[in-house]
């Protein structure tokens, strides 16, 4: 490994590798289509097509997150007592419920119980009263 070199106990009598500091050491990288084949569960690279480092969860690649780089969205509504969709103003997966906030006239509302999500579109499961003002913030999951 470039710029790191064992010490002289380089196992800690268990499955960890010590390794001493000296500098910086590479790590593996290359554009999306260089991935590896048969890639193993924690396996770490840098995409330089994406230009983020990127780890196998043992399904797919998924981008590391960087600090302090997330966009976040509010979108606002008035609900009229009848109308339960509305439309968002970015997409969100409908399996991320939890990485959105929801507040109708200013109380939180359950994500596994007041709305579903598809796309750009919120489905309450009761129509917001007449007047309520109605609160989203999403981008959570946005590097």
């Amino acid at each position: 490994m470039a710029g790191f070199v064992k010490n002289k106990s380089s196992f800690d009598g268990g499955n960890t590798l010590k390794l001493e500091e000296i500098g910086a050491t590479g790590t593996p990288s290359g554009g999306t289509a260089d991935r590896p084949s048969d890639p193993d569960t924690g396996d770490i690279r840098f995409n330089t097509d994406e230009g983020k480092l990127e780890v196998y969860n043992g399904t797919a690649f998924q981008q590391l997150s960087t600090t302090g780089v997330v966009t976040v969205t509010q979108d606002s509504f008035t609900g009229d007592g009848s109308t339960i969709a509305y439309t968002m103003s970015t997409s969100v997966e409908s399996d991320q419920t939890q990485r959105i906030v929801v507040a109708v006239g200013n109380v939180y509302q359950n994500p596994a119980s007041a709305y579903t999500l598809s796309g750009t579109t919120i489905t309450f499961t009761s129509p917001p009263g007449d007047s309520e003002t109605i609160t989203i913030i999403h981008g959570y999951d946005s590097n």
